[in-house]
């Protein structure tokens, strides 16, 4: 359960099973009742989402201002960033993707107001205040909080269809949504029904008081800060590969245990990801006992405690410990500074999980092998 304080930023209408609510971990939705796996939570008209066709039509109607109230003023996404800020990633390649989005950004805008110079609109423009800070704003707001429907769920539901394979909406009330990387593989969290309502449903159970979150992709730290402006400490998709040489004949079942194979210079190597939470894989385990040869390269038979404790021996080898990670910067004292530090230190505290989890497997298998 999480605790917090309401927050009024905005109504989400009389049929909700979530209210805005003020987490310690930032603004997200929290259930007011039991919500069941499957049950709708969250219902918005689809003539209330933002389009690219729907603002051009209402832009001079103020339409949509409580939406348009409650978002951010500022964002965090690493285009944001200071150079300073940036350097603090310890990165080269993510400062400089971040780098180049922002000149694109700046590039769209010059190109902008060349066109509208041109159209004769520069002058209306100026007057409402659009100026590159406030296109960077409205650039960040679509990137961090839109939401891509297929063709299928829009015939279904007898909607206008796109030109494209997907319909890129801004949904009123979804972008309160908070990412869950737990939710990977638990099913649909957004859809379109058939009385022309944009929902959420819940792909898990929750009980009262729980925070209720939507599943965004698939993405590690780097592509979370990139794109929406936060990191997590434990990111199931952040990980580093251990590779190691092996038999062609062993790739059926490596694979079967989640490694990917790799060939190069005529050698066949087997990549095993290593994560926070499984960092010694039975893939790196399996292969490490097949690189010594000791077992068959074609064998399904299990390590023997002597086997695997044999192969854990040269896992070990394979990676230094580090020194003890620090303490994270607190995130409320400063944000940024936070993440950066969370994307640093990625490294070290995956070898200082690494070695605590062999060291517990090599202990279990020596007892095993006595």
């Amino acid at each position: 359960k999480f605790y917090g304080t309401t927050s009024r930023a905005m109504e989400l209408g009389p049929d909700a099973l979530v209210v805005v609510w003020d987490f310690p971990t930032g603004r997200g939705f929290r259930a007011t009742s039991r919500i069941n796996k499957g049950q709708i939570y969250l219902k918005v008209p689809f003539a209330k989402c933002w389009s690219a066709a729907k603002a051009r039509e209402a832009y001079k109607d103020g339409w949509n201002a409580e939406h348009l109230k409650s978002l951010p003023r500022s964002f965090d996404m690493l285009p944001h960033w200071s150079e300073a800020e940036l350097l603090e990633l310890g990165e080269a390649d993510l400062q400089n993707t971040a780098r180049r989005l922002k000149a694109q950004v700046k590039g769209d805008f010059s190109a902008l107001m060349r066109a509208a110079e041109a159209c004769g609109f520069l002058g209306m423009l100026q007057e409402n205040g659009i100026d590159f800070d406030a296109y960077f704003w409205a650039k960040s707001v679509l990137w961090s909080r839109c939401v891509d429907f297929s063709r299928d769920l829009l015939i279904h539901a007898g909607l206008p269809l796109p030109e494209g394979e997907h319909y890129r909406l801004l949904v009123p009330g979804f972008d309160m949504a908070n990412h869950d990387p737990r939710l990977a593989g638990t099913g649909r969290t957004h859809t379109i029904l058939e009385d022309g309502h944009v929902a959420l449903m819940a792909s898990v159970d929750y009980d009262e008081g729980d925070e209720v979150c939507i599943f965004y992709e698939r993405a590690d730290n780097n592509r979370l800060l990139l794109w929406y402006g936060f990191a997590l400490e434990d990111n199931p998709f952040d990980s580093a590969q251990i590779r190691l040489p092996v038999d062609p004949k062993s790739a059926a079942r490596l694979e079967k245990l989640g490694a990917t194979m790799d060939t190069a210079q005529g050698k066949v190597y087997a990549q095993c990801a290593m994560t926070l939470s499984d960092p010694v894989p039975q893939a790196a385990i399996v292969a490490a006992a097949l690189c010594q040869s000791l077992i068959p390269p074609e064998s399904d038979d299990e390590l023997t405690p002597r086997q695997e404790l044999e192969a854990l021996r040269l896992l070990q080898r394979s990676m230094p410990k580090a020194s003890k990670p620090g303490p994270l910067p607190d995130p409320a004292s400063d944000w940024r500074r936070y993440c950066a530090a969370v994307l640093r230190s990625f490294g070290p505290r995956l070898q200082a999980a690494f070695h605590q989890v062999l060291e517990a497997k090599m202990i279990a298998a020596l007892a095993a092998a006595d």
